[in-house]
Order: structure tokens, then sequence, then C-alpha cells
């Protein structure tokens, strides 16, 4: 036995306004009871906002709740994307503050380290300017003194050798009988 089926729409659990009495479920007592689907769209929380315009008309028929489920939808992907679009940008920010701070530490120190690489480099000149300038007078002190060796040389000691040779010369003349000059 085949029972004949009726064709319906699938009811839609219905939230009715506060009342004194309990809902009566339209499936039990076979009553059909027409409830404004906006009316259970706003007791379910799909509206957390307030409705646009378009929800003063009463939703009668499925087509009316698929536009406004596309319709609030649209709104809510729109704000979602809006929303992740500014914590983007927070996280964005808080990152570029961060790198700044760094950046700026590391400038800091480069330049605490160019300052001392200046100081020890001007007291690395300093000593090799000092050293310099040591050398030079010890050269000079050393020409001055092997100048004054060299003239004492030429003075002294050339003509003692040369009195000390004549005189070695004449006792050797003497000596073997050769004339003298």
């Amino acid at each position: 036995m085949k029972k004949k089926m009726k064709s319906r729409k699938s009811p839609l659990p219905m939230a009715s306004p506060p009342s004194p009495s309990p809902p009566k479920s339209s499936i039990l007592n076979g009553k059909k009871k027409k409830k404004p689907i906006a009316s259970f769209a706003a007791t379910a929380g799909v509206l957390r906002s307030p409705p646009p315009p378009s929800l003063d008309k009463t939703l009668a028929s499925i087509s009316d709740l698929k536009e406004l489920a596309s319709s609030r939808f649209d709104d809510i992907k729109s704000r979602l994307i809006d929303r992740s679009h500014s914590e983007i940008i927070k996280d964005l920010e808080a990152s570029h503050s961060r790198l700044h701070k760094r950046f700026k530490i590391q400038s800091q120190t480069c330049q605490q380290m160019m300052d001392e690489s200046e100081k020890d480099f001007k007291k690395m000149t300093e000593r090799v300017t000092e050293t310099t300038e040591a050398m030079k007078e010890t050269y000079t002190e050393f020409m001055a003194e092997a100048q004054a060796t060299a003239s004492r040389v030429c003075k002294t000691t050339i003509p003692e050798l040369a009195k000390s040779l004549e005189k070695s010369i004449g006792a050797l003349q003497s000596r073997f009988g050769i004339p003298s000059n």
C-alpha cells in the first residue's frame, strides 16, 4: 500500500513572541499557523544589527528568506573582511613599530661603535705621530754624533795616523839606509 504523499513545503521551526501560553507545534495539532519568517530569524539571533529597511515587509516565502540570508551573508562577509583587514593593519603597524625600534637601537649601537673606533683611531694616530717624532729626533741625534765622530776622525785621527806613519817610514828609512826626500 502506497500512501500518497502530499506535497508541502518543509516546516521551519518558528519562535513566537513571548506569550503567556506555551507555543503549540503546528505539526502536532495539524493547524497551519502562518508566522512570518523574519520573526523566526530575529529570535534565532540571525539579525544582530538593526534590520535593513527591506525587512519592514513580512517574509512570506522561501525566496524572501533566501534573499534575506544572501544579503545578511554579504553584510557579514564584508564586516568580517573589514575586521580582518583592520587586524592585519594593526599587526602590520605593531610589526613596523617593533622593526623601527630595533632599527633605532641598532643605529645607536653602530653610532657608538663608530665613535669608539674614531677615538681609537685618533689614539693610534697620536701614538704613530709621537713614535715618528721620537724616531726623527733619534735619527737627528745619531746623524749629529756620526758627523761629529767623522769630523773628529778627520781632524785628529788621520793627522795622528799620518804622523805615526811618517815616523814609521822615517824609522824604516834610517834602518835600511834609504835617503829621505
